[in-house]
């Protein structure tokens, strides 16, 4: 037993007491809580585990985040028995039905005896299936309710979210340019890999994804930073892009807040600014090469909708950057070979994209896989069949699209589509009807541009088991159904006769 990892848990303890403070005070800041939690919670489990942390409190750690979404469950039952007794019926829309009738297939799947669909999934795979499906509807609920008592909240989850995201960014560049790749050894990734139930057959046992593979053999390593993965990097910050562009705006538009100078202000504008910079730079150097290309798609529509000449140029910058990072960076990024040891004499023509990448072949022919199993299987696999660790599966497993189908069937995959498709329509209403306060806009944001951008990643990876992620993207897209709904309303009442 290590006293390193026991005091780690102590001190990790104090501070969700004290988010739980902040949540039950203020629920709609659980999403920040949330959300940047989730961006540091890998490094800290394998830390933990690390410093030989007994099992127990490894798991009580771990399981901070379904203590919120507790927490959070029981303040929206104890909302609805208020709202009742006060004569307050729900105000249902499309989004709504569609919701519930995607819970009530997963419910239903989740009855459903293993063995009816012959997958061969266990126990253990239905719950994590199930865990994943029913975040879902559960996160859209959350937004839905837990409304922003004051602007004061969405600003404290946006910097919340951005300023996380900037502390990924910072650490990644320090690991990724000043700490050998075989530090990750001792610092116990392969213990977290084993501990999920993984095996990676990187070299020494370090997941494949840490590095992109040269055309000539070598490795190129990727920023992985707190989140031990750059996929976990460069998906989330696909989604955090759009809050820091409103805070941004927001921090352009008005004035200095009551009480803070006009120098604070500058310094305060800098500050998110180099946030932002550090934000961009995790998703670039995670080297994921689709989210690069989205994250100009994504710079473009904001450019395109606000009309702003930082903006404007902004656009073209990221997107020359993306070029260097994809033709140029392995001229000059840590270069391994798969020993872990430098490789000195690096040829000249190093190229990480090519027509015969094996990586790309590999990946195409496993969505193949999902294509075909969801055409053989229209009924599903049922729950936990996309999942492929603590067991033999045969299901998807590549695509979250391909999983929702793979998992519920035809008509669960259709449901799914239509809700993923609703939020991104709901966030362009509500972003129209908020277009004048950038600032309470941000969350529309998140579920129009992000989940148009974030679409092309779902089809073609597993994205959905990244929490981070889902607690983002599904819960703006409650807030937006809410923001939406409350606008019209708004609306009605005001142009009633009197």
């Amino acid at each position: 037993m290590n006293l390193i990892g026991i005091g780690l848990v102590l001190v990790l303890l104090a501070l969700y007491a004290f988010a739980l403070t902040i949540v039950w005070w203020a629920p709609f800041r659980a999403l920040g809580v949330l959300v940047a939690g989730m961006m540091f919670h890998n490094f800290l489990l394998m830390l933990l585990l690390r410093f030989d942390t007994p099992a127990l409190l490894i798991r009580v750690v771990q399981a901070w985040k379904e203590g919120i979404l507790l927490l959070l469950g029981v303040l929206v039952v104890v909302a609805g028995i208020r709202a009742w007794r006060a004569g307050r019926r729900p105000q249902l829309g499309a989004l709504d039905f569609v919701a519930i009738a995607f819970t009530a297939l997963a419910l239903v799947y989740l009855l459903i005896p293993g063995s009816v669909f012959h997958a061969g999934v266990n126990l253990h795979q239905r719950l994590l299936g199930a865990r994943i499906v029913l975040l879902i509807p559960l996160l859209y609920l959350f937004g839905r309710v837990f409304r922003p008592a004051r602007r004061e909240d969405v600003q404290f989850v946006g910097l919340l979210i951005v300023g996380a995201g900037a502390i990924v960014g910072l650490f990644g560049l320090i690991e990724l340019w000043l700490i050998p790749t075989d530090a990750w050894l001792s610092w116990g990734v392969n213990q977290l890999s084993a501990w999920w139930g993984f095996v990676y057959d990187g070299p020494k046992g370090l997941p494949a994804n840490f590095f992109q593979t040269t055309t000539e053999g070598f490795l190129l390593r990727r920023m992985v930073s707190t989140y031990v993965s750059p996929l976990g990097i460069a998906y989330t910050g696909i989604l955090v892009v759009p809050i820091a562009t409103a805070l941004l705006l927001q921090r352009g538009r008005s004035p200095a807040p009551r009480g803070e100078s006009r120098e604070g202000g500058r310094w305060a504008r800098w500050l998110l600014l180099t946030a932002s910079v550090f934000l961009v730079a995790g998703v670039l150097f995670s080297l994921t090469r689709l989210a690069l290309a989205l994250m100009v798609f994504e710079l473009l529509l904001l450019a395109v909708l606000f009309r702003r000449r930082w903006l404007l140029w902004t656009t073209p910058v990221v997107g020359l950057l993306v070029l260097w990072m994809l033709f140029d960076y392995v001229q000059v990024g840590p270069l391994l070979h798969r020993d872990l040891q430098p490789v000195v004499n690096r040829p000249a023509n190093l190229r990480i994209t090519s027509s015969a990448d094996p990586s790309l072949k590999e990946h195409a022919g496993l969505l193949g896989y999902d294509v075909q199993y969801v055409v053989a299987h229209p009924l599903g696999g049922g729950l936990g069949s996309s999942v492929h660790r603590f067991g033999p599966s045969e299901g998807t497993g590549e695509s979250a699209v391909f999983d929702m189908f793979g998992d519920l069937g035809v008509v669960g995959g259709i449901i799914y589509l239509l809700m993923y498709f609703g939020a991104v329509l709901m966030g362009a209403r509500a972003y129209l009807r908020e277009r004048n306060d950038v600032l309470l806009a941000a969350l529309p944001l998140v579920a129009f541009i992000g989940g148009l951008a974030l679409f092309a990643i779902t089809v073609t990876s597993d994205i959905w088991g990244g929490f981070a992620v889902v607690f983002l993207f599904w819960w703006a897209a409650g807030a937006s159904v809410t923001i939406a709904q409350r606008s019209r309303i708004t609306r009605e009442r005001e142009l009633a006769p009197r």
